[in-house]
């Protein structure tokens, strides 16, 4: 059972207690929460149902790679569907609901898919629906539009103000963790116009809720310093709440920011959100890394988390999401999250670690008081709407239960990932990393500007570098280089150093157990929302889809609302034990923007309403609409369609206007026109080279036809 702690909590202030709803039920935040930390908080782990089985989903993560927990937030005028309860932030009066269930969250009478789960495998919709041909457009075609999607569409006109904002500088960072610190300060000390950006409300990324040290002081202050130091640089700008969606050619980035105001009856006259379009010179990406999870029997299950996300909830927000935590791992970064719980005096039965060797962390854990069980896997885990143990097995074996341990927990962890989608977007290539399991950024590899010089550069755990001081170091070099790609070479400090314990190397294992039998594999979970297994993956190698942008497009793996955030790197390493293919050899799915979703009204900015489409005027438009024009659209301008006299229809007035003109005279304004406007003192010889005539000897005031 999930609950609030008592004492601590970094990020929350105890002194603002918050209202929400979630389902109709009224629950208590804090604020500082998010909607994610505020629920854990109030022990609501089960969050919502998955797309395709309609399986019981609890919050997975605690950032933007969070796939079970989206709600509708808001009612009415304010409804907004597919919201990340884990990034968004709680305010008073809050209203959310689940998603994708009927009639209710608890009982959902679409579980009846997950029963029929054998004759529903990847690609069933490819092979069931050709047959009897008729029944395509009255049955099959009205059942699939019924069950697509997650979140209901608003039907309502949206009160909400929205806008667009330009802006251009030398050095754009993007991740506002230790990693871009560093590089803007770097940046901005050596001269260069910096903005820097990130994505969430607070700065310093994941080294306060990690409690690194840097400069032989508490991580969390250094981030304070460094902040107040680029605050104070007038040729630095910040921005939290800020991410980062798509870098495109010649140095353009598209940002979205959000938060500037609360939805609701309280909502003030500030945009709601803001679409960042940036001209920058050098951009250095700084996003940090995704932790992956681990495939093991029934790890979709609600209580089954990412490590990271456990020590998030536990030290930021003071939420214990269970009394008994299981660390599942094949790394040494879990073992932090263990530790954390045992500090805040929760229970940590043992940490179930697959490598068979482990350093120095594995003493400091058992001096904690945990075992640490090494060369074991979770064969499956037990229960079925939340954790109520896990089997274990051995590692090396095909699933056989070892032992049995009571837990409403699972914290697991497969290593990080970097986070290279943004370096990705505009062709940057990828090399496989061994010594990490992941792919990294290739630095001879970086987009190349029209220039011909490269404009991406790629710093901190979104380069590799794991280890705080990898991180600082790589940030530091990342800024200074971009400020003397931009000219500015004036002198800088060193770069902060960090502490760093020694490691083992990560296990390139994401399975538990590495040999595990059919009948676990089956209901093993690679991509939680859509439902995607281990043995999906096998199908679609066996059938001949062996092309791993074959395979997402078959069994939907990476397709749902995270972009496969935490399922892309799980399912290669399937594809590639499938088809006997080296990883590195079966490559990566494109990545594309956004790099996470954005809302319609921030792409629409201002243009809603009368000024969806500004009307441009010709200088007869007053006069004519004085004199009773009915107006017809011509492309971005009004044209009259006919001038009604008092009492008359449009079609009387259409039939008096073409007799007048066939017996007299009539008079047509075609000002309204297509039209390219040509501009500047060689605009006339521009022409020549479009038409076959001469048009830059026209005198002004004078017109011409051409044959272009």
């Amino acid at each position: 059972m999930s609950t609030r702690l008592a004492t601590g909590g970094r990020r929350i202030d105890r002194s603002r207690p918050l209202e929400f709803t979630f389902n109709g039920k009224r629950m208590q935040g804090y604020a500082g929460d998010t909607l994610a930390s505020a629920l854990l908080g109030a022990g609501q782990t089960l969050v919502g149902r998955s797309f395709k089985y309609h399986r019981p989903r609890g919050i997975l993560a605690s950032g933007a790679e969070e796939p079970n927990a989206l709600v509708n937030l808001g009612q009415g005028a304010d409804f907004e569907p597919n919201v990340r309860a884990t990034t968004t932030e709680l305010f008073d009066g809050l209203v959310a609901r689940s998603q994708n269930h009927w009639p209710s969250l608890e009982y959902d009478i679409g579980t009846i898919n997950d029963l029929l789960g054998p004759l529903l495998p990847a690609g069933f919709y490819y092979k069931t629906f050709l047959h009897p041909r008729a029944f395509w457009k009255h049955v099959y075609e009205p059942l699939i539009r019924r069950a697509s999607g997650l979140g209901a569409a608003p039907s309502g006109q949206d009160p909400d103000r929205y806008e667009h904002y330009y802006a251009h500088c030398d050095v754009l960072v993007i991740g506002g963790g230790i990693a871009g610190l560093q590089a803007a300060l770097a940046a901005g000390q050596a001269g260069a116009q910096v903005l820097l950006l990130e994505q969430s409300a607070i700065w310093g990324g994941r080294a306060s809720a990690d409690e690194e040290e840097i400069d032989g002081q508490p991580a969390q202050d250094w981030v304070t310093a460094t902040v107040a130091k680029l605050e104070n640089m007038k040729n630095v700008t910040l921005r939290l709440r800020c991410m980062g969606a798509g870098v495109y050619d010649h140095g353009f980035v598209v940002a979205h920011e959000d938060g500037l105001v609360a939805a609701g009856p309280n909502r003030s006259d500030l945009p709601r959100q803001r679409l960042w379009r940036i001209r920058s010179r050098q951009i250095i990406t700084a996003t940090g890394a995704i932790e992956r999870p681990i495939s093991f029997a029934c790890n979709d299950v609600p209580g089954v988390m990412i490590a990271s996300a456990v020590r998030d909830y536990v030290g930021n927000y003071a939420v214990s999401p269970g009394d008994r935590t299981v660390v599942a791992t094949n790394n040494d970064d879990a073992y932090k999250t263990a530790l954390a719980l045992r500090q805040a005096g929760l229970e940590v039965p043992c940490i179930v670690d697959m490598r068979p060797t482990v350093g120095p962390i594995a003493d400091v854990a058992r001096t904690a008081g945990i075992r640490v069980k090494l060369g074991r896997g979770i064969a499956k885990v037990r229960g079925r709407t939340h954790v109520q143990g896990v089997a274990l097995c051995a590692q090396a074996g095909e699933g056989a239960i070892l032992e049995e341990v009571e837990c409403d927990v699972v914290a697991m962890s497969g290593g990080w990932s970097p986070a290279v989608h943004l370096w990705s977007h505009c062709g940057g290539r990828l090399l496989w990393q061994e010594a990490q399991a992941c792919f990294v950024p290739d630095p001879d590899g970086a987009p190349i500007g029209a220039d011909g010089q490269p404009f991406v550069i790629a710093s901190g755990a979104a380069a590799g570098m794991m280890s705080p001081d990898e991180t600082l170091l790589s940030g530091h070099a990342a800024g200074k280089a971009a400020a003397h790609a931009c000219g500015h070479k004036k002198r800088i400090r060193k770069a902060a150093k960090g502490h760093s314990m020694p490691q083992t190397a990560v296990s390139p294992t994401l399975r538990m157990p590495q040999g595990a039998q059919r009948s676990l594999r089956s209901k093993t979970f690679l991509d939680f929302q859509n439902d995607v297994k281990l043995t999906d993956i096998e199908l679609a190698a066996q059938e001949g889809f062996r092309s791993v942008e074959h395979t997402k497009r078959y069994t939907t793996l990476g397709m749902a609302t995270d972009q496969g955030k935490t399922s892309n790197i799980n399912g290669l390493s399937s594809l590639s034990n499938a088809i006997s293919v080296p990883i590195e050899d079966v490559g990566t799915t494109t990545f594309r923007p956004p790099y996470q979703p954005i809302s319609m009204g921030s792409i629409g900015g201002e243009a809603k309403g009368t000024l969806f489409q500004p009307i441009r005027k010709t200088p007869l438009h007053s006069w004519l609409e004085d004199h009773g024009a009915h107006w017809e659209p011509v492309g971005g301008w009004r044209r009259p369609y006919a001038i009604l006299c008092e009492g008359e229809t449009v079609e009387e007035a259409v039939h008096r206007e073409v007799t007048n003109t066939r017996n007299a005279v009539g008079l047509l304004d075609a000002s309204t026109l297509g039209k390219l406007l040509v501009r500047g003192p060689d605009a006339g010889r521009f022409l020549d080279m479009l038409y076959t005539n001469t048009m830059s000897n026209i005198k002004p005031g004078r017109c011409r036809y051409g044959l272009m």
